[in-house]
């Protein structure tokens, strides 16, 4: 038996308390096979037995407010979110920093924050202030709202089903997008009336990238930025000599575990088969952290001992669909796949349908065990034509799953200024070439995304007339300019509408024959998405001909003049000065964290898009 088990009678497992280097071989790739959820599901099993029978779980029972923020100085209230299907979850905010309780009277921009599989909210809060991201988010201007997901430990009530019902853990993160992710969004927006920034780690990037990609109207009405740290949209390149091992030693077992409907890991219905895996093929469990999730490069024994106990339950249906296909959930019986979905397969997701102006920032470690280098680049590959300026991706090479939470030097690498290390950003187009540059940092990149969105302009065409007949564009055009990001606005009456045109003879010609895109609603918003000529008239017969149409140039940065009849713009072109984009961040309600944090850095982080 391994140096560190101890078995007692009631066959709880207490290994070495402090994470060592786990004795691993050489790193295997392994294909998606049955057996992979079954391996995980097991090991996984087996990480919280590691603490609770020398610490204990702590009592939970005065809330998460008060058992994890409140002592350290913080404000936080407690709020109850009900999904469409009945799940009542928990979430707590932290409405303003220790440090800073006045914000300059400007509103703190909301950002919710969630966590991965298996763990609940209090996972981002086990260190000291100064390691966590959600305090550290507070101090830094943000009106923060931390969410735990169904089923974890502060999560468990429901309309109508008590969490010791099996109907209760019927569900997959497939329900998490439709319900829990929309009803999080839904509800900070009723309470803050702002936009939300986003950050997930884990399986909190999955539900948010599928939300993404759905285009839930509730999600997509209210999102402002998204941060997705360790971010697993595929599991196909899992690199665990321990995970490739129980997927080959546990197939017939597939079954038995997957028939209960809650996998509770503080059970003992699988220790037996871990201890017999560890010691039939020599592997070094002592670190079990390290053997699941990469070895981890920057966590203190003590802020990964309160990990240990607070492993929270999850829907075994869960997991069995997390370590799937990118689809919803498989019933495997073609029967059932029919009466659920009305094909033998399930429906795939499709990530290429997320928003491209959509402002992303990515982070992922060389280490990682579970989002392996090799499936986020899969990832960043279907995303290849995202707005340039909209997503920026950060990989730390000595970073592993649990560091991107825990990590003593997270708040500096991710959070925080990287000061002085190198990090490694790719670009959108096919696995851009990696190139080293620093400061690039998690609140650095929320800030001049909204730099840049504060920045572009928005251009009502035709001005107070809008879109009318009577409007005299070439006058109203000259001298303006258009930028790519700017936004067009056309508000205009029933009497007519808005056609894109492809190209300038059809433009000159009035061809609405040629139109690639009609638009009707009376209040239509066009993104310049990238450099070039764009064409727009009114699909009402002859008003083209009597001069309604606009003719927009779309410069790539710098100011760039518009030619001829074309929409509106600004009162004057955008300055990149730090001066100007800390007006331009005031004048949002930014923080003033971040003024400052663009103001000093602005030469350096426009680089990095």
């Amino acid at each position: 038996m391994p140096e560190g088990f101890a078995v007692e009678s009631n066959f709880k497992v207490y290994i070495s308390r402090y994470p060592c280097k786990a004795t691993q071989g050489k790193k295997m790739k392994m294909a998606p096979m049955p057996a992979m959820t079954l391996c995980v599901v097991v090991v996984l099993a087996f990480v919280p037995s590691q603490a609770r029978g020398s610490l204990g779980v702590k009592n939970l029972n005065d809330g998460f407010c008060a058992t994890f923020i409140t002592p350290h100085g913080y404000k936080c209230e407690e709020h109850q979110v009900t999904t469409k299907d009945g799940y009542i979850l928990s979430l707590q905010r932290i409405p303003q920093g220790r440090t800073n309780v006045g914000n300059g009277g400007a509103k703190r921009p909301p950002v919710i924050v969630q966590h991965g599989v298996m763990v609940g909210g209090m996972s981002w809060v086990l260190g000291p202030p100064s390691e966590s991201l959600p305090m550290n988010l507070a101090d830094s201007g943000f009106d923060v709202w931390i969410s735990n997901a169904r089923g974890t430990v502060y999560s468990q009530k429901h309309i109508s089903l008590n969490s010791a019902d099996p109907a209760y853990w019927d569900w997959t993160w497939d329900d998490m997008v439709a319900n829990d992710v929309p009803a999080l969004f839904d509800y900070v927006y009723t309470k803050t009336h702002q936009k939300i920034h986003y950050v997930g780690h884990s399986l909190g990037t999955l539900v948010a990238l599928v939300s993404f990609s759905e285009r839930n109207s509730v999600v997509m009405d209210r999102i402002k930025s998204a941060a997705l740290l360790s971010p697993i949209a595929y599991l196909n390149h899992m690199t665990t000599q321990l995970v490739n091992v129980a997927a080959r030693s546990f197939i017939g077992e597939m079954t038995a575990v997957s028939g209960r409907p809650e996998f509770d890991p503080n059970g003992i219905s699988v220790l037996n088969n871990v201890k017999s895996l560890c010691v039939t093929h020599q592997i070094n469990c002592d670190d079990m952290l390290t053997a699941i999730a990469g070895e981890n490069c920057c966590m203190n024994s003590s802020v990964v001992d309160r990990f240990l106990d607070h492993i929270q339950p999850t829907a075994t249906k869960n997991l069995i669909h997390l370590f799937g296909t990118l689809s919803k959930f498989n019933y495997q019986l073609p029967e059932l796949n029919l009466k659920n979905y009305g094909s033998l397969f399930p429906p795939s997701y499709d990530l290429t349908k997320i928003p491209v102006d959509l402002p992303i920032f990515m982070s992922y470690g060389g280490t990682d065990a579970l989002s392996d280098v090799i499936d986020v680049q899969k990832l960043l590959e279907i995303m290849r034509n995202h707005d340039a300026d909209k997503l920026s991706v950060q990989f730390i090479k000595n970073y592993a799953h649990a560091d991107y939470v825990m990590g003593y030097n997270a708040k500096e690498i991710v959070y925080d200024h990287n000061r002085g290390r190198e990090t490694k950003e790719v670009g959108k187009a096919k696995r851009r070439k990696m190139v080293g540059h620093k400061n690039t940092i998690f609140l650095v990149m929320v800030a001049t995304l909204m730099a840049k969105e504060a920045l572009a302009a928005q251009h009502v065409v035709g001005g107070s007339q809008g879109w009318d007949q009577s409007t005299d564009f070439n006058s109203w055009i000259s001298g303006q300019t258009f930028q790519v990001g700017d936004q067009l606005v056309f508000k205009y009456s029933s009497l007519h509408s808005v056609v894109e045109l492809g190209s300038e003879s059809a433009y000159k010609n009035c061809d609405i024959s040629s139109a690639v895109k009609t638009m009707s609603s009376g209040n239509d918003v066009v993104k310049l998405n990238k450099p070039g000529t764009r064409y727009f008239t009114c699909g009402t017969l002859g008003h083209c001909g009597q001069g309604m149409k606009v003719k927009i140039t779309i410069g790539n940065g710098a100011s760039s003049p518009s030619s001829s009849p074309s929409s509106s713009s600004s009162s004057s072109s955008s300055s990149s000065s730090p001066a100007a984009i800390s007006a331009a961040l005031t004048s949002q309600g930014f923080a003033s964290f971040a003024v400052l944090i663009v103001a000093f850095s602005v030469s350096t982080m426009l680089s990095l898009f």
